[in-house]
């Protein structure tokens, strides 16, 4: 291939796709990067040449001039999208779409449509791949709640460029309120998308639900960063269980083997111990978080499982069954 031929590819791959764009500076400046030198004005010809080619556009409205890919052009990457690349892509916007920002998924559209095409065209099993595989929640599915787009786009683009919110928010059950947040991290738990931040100067975070923010606005202000502050760190202390401060504890119960057989292939903690009593039973000792999760999941067990440790969770259980039977027997009372 000849140098030009080079140049040429390389252009044409730091084109975004409209409404990005890009000066013949800032090309000039990319190509200077991979060792092409070469002048403004014929990068210029070079753009005018190649867009009686390809779906190349040029915006003059403002007064810096700049050069995108259509926003409705097809991408044909060189070398072509291999089947593999293509499931690839399929697989991400089948269960990733929801945790990108809207502005990445534009960029990802046109791959999006390729790796249809690719596998539409595939003569081997991974053009049925995708509708071979699906991920499935363990516990009840629940409708995600209606999220504003807007909204959504906002809180997406504060995270992603570190800048403050201006935000309206209804807590649950109150009246809305303003907020200054600075976006620590986004976490999506079952059905609800919860975006994780601080107010103001507070060094504590909070969490808020996506579906219940009445209006967000992006400012120019830099988002506060906490002082160390670790999401991950913040998740694994419980930060999901903030009234719960997840505090560990030695659980030890006993359970049916029917509904425990499954803690041997799926351990609930690394330190589990999995025995078989001599009434059949299993018991299961770990040390775990009392979290609100670990409590819904003992509860789902239902008359299967008999909490020993810690008393606290144990009273617990006893105190919610015996609301349930009541209620029953209030119900239906016995004739």
């Amino acid at each position: 291939m000849s140098t030009t031929l080079f140049r040429t590819l390389e252009m044409l791959r730091h084109v975004p796709r409209e409404p990005r764009k890009i000066t013949t500076s800032e090309l000039r400046d990319r190509l200077a990067a991979a060792n092409f030198d070469v002048t403004l004005r014929t990068i210029q010809r070079d753009l005018q040449k190649l867009s009686t080619v390809f779906p190349l556009v040029s915006d003059e409205r403002d007064h810096v001039f700049g050069w995108s890919w259509s926003r409705d052009a097809q991408i044909e990457t060189l070398p072509g999208m291999d089947a593999a690349t293509a499931i690839t892509f399929a697989m991400a916007e089948e269960y990733l779409r929801d945790m990108l920002p809207s502005g990445v998924l534009e960029l990802l559209d046109p791959h999006f449509d390729q790796a249809r095409r690719v596998l539409d065209a595939t003569d081997n099993g991974l053009n049925t791949w995708k509708r071979k595989v699906r991920v499935l929640p363990r516990c009840q599915p629940l409708i995600a709640p209606d999220v504003d787009p807007k909204i959504a786009q906002a809180i997406y683009q504060a995270l992603l460029n570190d800048c403050r919110l201006n935000a309206v928010y209804r807590p649950k059950g109150r009246e809305p309120r303003e907020y200054f947040l600075s976006p620590q991290g986004l976490a999506f738990r079952d059905a609800v998308t919860y975006l994780v931040a601080s107010h103001r100067d507070y060094d504590n975070v909070v969490m808020f639900a996506l579906h219940r923010f009445v209006h967000a606005d992006v400012t120019d202000a830099p988002a506060r960063h906490l002082p160390g502050f670790d999401f991950d760190e913040w998740i694994r202390r419980g930060g999901f269980d903030a009234d719960r401060h997840g505090e560990t504890v030695r659980l030890v119960v006993r359970l049916d083997p029917e509904v425990g057989e499954h803690l041997y292939e799926t351990p609930l903690s690394d330190d589990q111990q999995l025995v078989r009593t001599d009434n059949g039973h299993l018991e299961l000792i770990a040390d775990v978080k009392d979290t609100h999760q670990l409590r819904w999941w003992l509860r789902g067990f239902g008359p299967d499982i008999e909490v020993i440790e810690p008393i606290e969770i144990r009273d617990w259980l006893l105190e919610g069954a015996r609301r349930q039977i009541s209620r029953y027997v209030d119900s239906h009372p016995a004739s």
